[in-house]
């Protein structure tokens, strides 16, 4: 006898042309073959995503034969969710998640040919990071040889991986302090790898290469290529080259993929994300069809209208011009302030004013390129006793190198401090835990530094001479210089130590600066005292009522939006960063950037830079406003200027 299944059909349920703008309805209906949306900011990109998905599924095709790509798996969940409410049906047998995910999916079901088994396990960053260091201490390259720390070596392998290049082609152009330890790094990576393949183990990277290398293989890359009829990709700009070269595999057979993206909001290459797979996908996927997502319903008229002259100015993009649904509102404004701390002040006054407005701390963002710009601010709006949360990191003064700094502060104020003493002098080379212990141990014994010098082994004593010499300078000097002391030290650790080197000497440089304002150590450490306390309250804010104020790098704060956005430290020599100002490429990203940053606002935005600025190479400085400040029509803004 032959079985015969009723299918629940779907078609008709849903009325696309009600839920779905013109431009919408055209992706949703007309998307087969290779196709680019330029989803504008606030365009509803993720509507479109689930209405094609529902559509489909209404055309029966089975959500086993679907891929979906999004850039995390809540948003993959959020996406499930609205589509199941729209079509009434489960979804579990769809394929979707971030790449790393549907990476782990499929390794474990073809990890032999890898010559893993299906069981093995998935390192995180932190364990990856110790790995590393395993194969740093077999290898006998200790500090001693001023080798990178496990945290660079990782960072390189990432970028290396993710942008399938050479070792050599990652660290001159990004670590170019690194060029003579090329060969070491490479040897180092290349026992990493063995020893994760001996046991059983990937890294996150590790899902997408191993994935890659298993699509390189002609029966695995057709199974999947046939069973994936439609893919889907979400945030396509950020997209990197081996996430490319993966999509590209399985697209091979069906030939039907759609990516959703925005060149102006691609702000990552420095985690190897590249604009050219958005820009070169009409080049890369054949018989490409472009659609444009243009009406904006998150931001006033009057926000877009500054945006799209701010990306105007781009080469490389596609053009687009976002139009608004919402009414005319305010104008943004550009506000001159005397220097940082007018700059501060008026942050601080602005957001109590809007919130005796009724509008809600957390409808309310400040953000900022550098991490350094804002410290001062962090200062107001504890005085002003205003919550507030830095969003995606540390608070200024939890930072890993603000309290390393600290340390050597807090031990010349207070010798009882065994935690800073430890924390200062492990810093220093030859130096761990275990002796800085027996060293404090001796200290308590009354023993002097001399005495101590004098009966350690050699690989120890450079180090702690080192040590002792700082904090004798620092003695004798007031706070400012006590910290650019410290600085001159500890620049070199930076370059060793983080992947970020060049913004962790900007912020204590910032908090030098900070410092500046007191006469006495004793009397800076009472007053940065007095802000962690606060920290404390603040956070259980939080954690309670979740009305506070938001603090972001603009590039954490991508996809996100808020009533009112601050943007501080518009400045020339800040924004654009000073290392962008000589290359296209990079400058056009920075520009982007500042899109980024004015697209999250709904309705108020404030532009701020002060004055005068302090460098260190300079001193205090005449500044003038950002670069791309020259570039806006007037009639765009409201130029404000703050009288104290």
């Amino acid at each position: 006898m032959r079985a015969y299944k009723l299918k629940d059909s779907l078609r008709g349920k849903i009325n696309y042309e009600k839920e779905l703008n013109p431009q919408q309805l055209k992706v949703v209906k007309e998307a087969d073959g290779s196709c680019l949306v330029l989803a504008g900011a606030g365009s509803g990109k993720t509507r479109v995503l689930i209405y094609r998905l529902a559509y489909l599924l209404e055309k029966d095709i089975n959500p086993q034969n679907i891929l979906l790509v999004t850039f995390t798996n809540k948003a993959s969940q959020e996406m499930i969710h609205r589509a199941e409410a729209l079509v009434r049906i489960s979804l579990s047998s769809l394929w979707t998640g971030t790449f790393h995910h549907i990476g782990n999916i499929i390794l474990r079901r073809e990890a032999e040919v890898l010559d893993y088994t299906s069981n093995f396990t998935i390192i995180d960053k932190e364990d990856a990071k110790d790995l590393i260091q395993d194969c740093i201490e077999e290898l006998k390259l200790s500090q001693e040889n001023l080798f990178p720390k496990k945290d660079i070596i990782s960072s390189i392998w990432s970028l290396a991986v993710n942008s399938l290049k050479e070792i050599e082609e990652v660290v001159i152009p990004f670590y170019s302090h690194l060029e003579e330890f090329i060969p070491l790094i490479k040897r180092v990576l290349n026992l990493y790898q063995k020893k994760k393949r001996e046991a059983n183990i990937m890294d996150f990277d590790d899902l997408l290469l191993n994935w890659l290398k298993l699509m390189e293989i002609e029966e695995i890359k057709k199974k999947y290529a046939q069973q994936f009829r439609y893919i889907l990709v979400d945030e396509y700009q950020d997209t990197n080259r081996l996430q490319f070269e993966i999509l590209k595999k399985i697209y091979s057979f069906h030939k039907n993929i759609l990516v959703v993206g925005d060149d102006a909001q691609s702000i990552y290459s420095f985690r190897a994300a590249t604009i050219y797979n958005l820009l070169d996908f009409p080049k890369e996927f054949e018989s490409a069809k472009i659609f444009k997502l243009e009406t904006n319903y998150r931001s006033s008229p009057q926000i877009l209208n500054l945006a799209n002259q701010i990306i105007k100015n781009n080469v490389n993009q596609f053009p687009k011009k976002l139009t608004a649904v919402k009414k005319d509102d305010e104008l943004p404004k550009i506000v001159e302030t005397s220097d940082i701390y007018a700059q501060a002040k008026f942050i601080g006054e602005k957001i109590l004013k809007l919130n005796e407005e009724g509008i809600p701390l957390e409808e309310i963002a400040v953000l900022f390129r550098s991490r350094f710009q804002a410290l001062e601010l962090e200062v107001e709006l504890i005085k002003r006793n205003i919550p507030y949360i830095v969003r995606g990191g540390l608070r200024f003064f939890e930072q890993a190198h603000i309290k390393d700094a600290l340390a050597y502060l807090k031990y010349l104020i207070n010798p009882k401090d065994e935690l800073s003493f430890k924390r200062a002098i492990c810093l220093h080379k030859g130096i761990g835990r275990g002796f800085a212990l027996k060293i404090w141990e001796r200290l308590n014994k009354k023993r002097e530094w001399k005495e101590i010098e004098k009966t350690l082994p050699k690989r120890q004593k450079e180090g702690f001479s080192e040590f002792i010499q700082i904090i004798e300078e620092i003695k004798k000097l007031n706070p400012q210089q006590a910290i650019r002391r410290i600085l001159i030290f500890y620049k070199d650790y930076c370059y060793l130590s983080f992947d970020n080197p060049e913004e962790r000497i900007l912020d204590l440089e910032e908090l030098a600066k900070m410092a500046s304002r007191y006469r006495t150590i004793k009397r800076f450490l009472a007053e940065i005292s007095s802000y962690e306390e606060f920290k404390g309250e603040s956070i259980l804010s939080y954690q309670e009522k979740e009305d506070t104020v938001i603090l972001s790098t603009i590039h954490q704060a991508k996809g996100l939006e808020w009533e009112v956005v601050f943007l501080i430290g518009f400045s020339e020599g800040e924004f654009p960063h000073p290392k962008a100002m000589n290359e296209k490429e990079q400058l056009e990203e920075e520009r982007r950037l500042f899109y980024v940053a004015v697209t999250r606002t709904k309705r108020y935005l404030f532009i701020t830079y002060p004055q005068r600025r302090f460098t260190f190479r300079n001193g205090i400085i005449i500044s003038r406003p950002s670069m791309f400040f020259y570039e806006l029509e007037k009639n765009l803004f409201e130029e404000w200027k703050i009288e104290e």
